[in-house]
């Protein structure tokens, strides 16, 4: 458990500088945020040709479950994070979500609670585009409230470790091509079939041809 944040966050620093791959530098930072009281800790990236790649310490079973699911495409805590530059607090119970939840969302949650998840807390990266995602994520079993009182006063430490992790993570292997990572979301390359209606109203649209004079023809 934690002795000081400020000689912690000092050392996992030291750790980071001298991790030359992507693993090295992930115990690093698990090592930090298991002193923090968290019991599971994923890092969610998005790569360049828009797939989702996770680092995370879920168990097994849950990484099948969300894969087979396609739960990535629905995940509340992808959309805090696209949502939000600033750390964001959530529980599974979602009385008060930071984010409007859809009954997927909901239901991931409730799931999501069975892997010792009742609240949690997730750290936005920063990205180099707008809406891409990088952001790493920490939950235990308290409740909200004993949560919230547990990491007062230590959102700074926890932030900047969650930005070191991250930074370090990327500086080692940019777009996690080296590095044995989940893949959750692959990048959707399967484009509707047109009927041929489609294809020839889209060949005026790209002629430069009105919408009216389309419907017309």
């Amino acid at each position: 458990m934690i002795s000081n944040p400020n000689n912690d966050l000092f050392d996992l620093l030291n750790a980071l500088d001298n991790a030359q791959d992507v693993p090295t530098a992930w115990q690093a930072g698990l090592r930090f945020f298991r002193k923090f009281g968290a019991r599971q800790i994923t890092y969610g990236f998005e790569r360049l040709d828009g797939s989702i790649v996770f680092l995370t310490t879920l168990p097994d079973w849950w990484l099948s479950h969300y894969q087979d699911n396609n739960y990535a495409s629905y995940d509340p805590l992808i959309d805090i994070a696209r949502a939000y530059i600033a750390p964001r607090k959530f529980e599974t119970p979602f009385t008060d979500f930071p984010v409007t939840l859809s009954p997927k969302a909901r239901q991931i949650l409730n799931e999501f609670g069975e892997t010792e998840s009742t609240a949690g807390l997730v750290i936005p990266g920063m990205t180099p585009m707008p809406q891409q995602l990088s952001a790493l994520a920490i939950s235990n079993t308290m409740d909200a409230e004993e949560f919230s009182k547990f990491y007062r006063g230590k959102e700074t430490a926890l932030i900047l470790a969650a930005h070191a992790v991250q930074q370090r993570c990327q500086e080692l292997d940019h777009q996690f091509t080296q590095t044995d990572v989940h893949l959750m979301l692959q990048r959707i390359t399967r484009y509707p079939l047109l009927s041929p209606r489609e294809r020839e109203c889209l060949l005026w649209l790209c002629k430069g041809m009105r919408n009216d004079a389309i419907a017309d023809r």
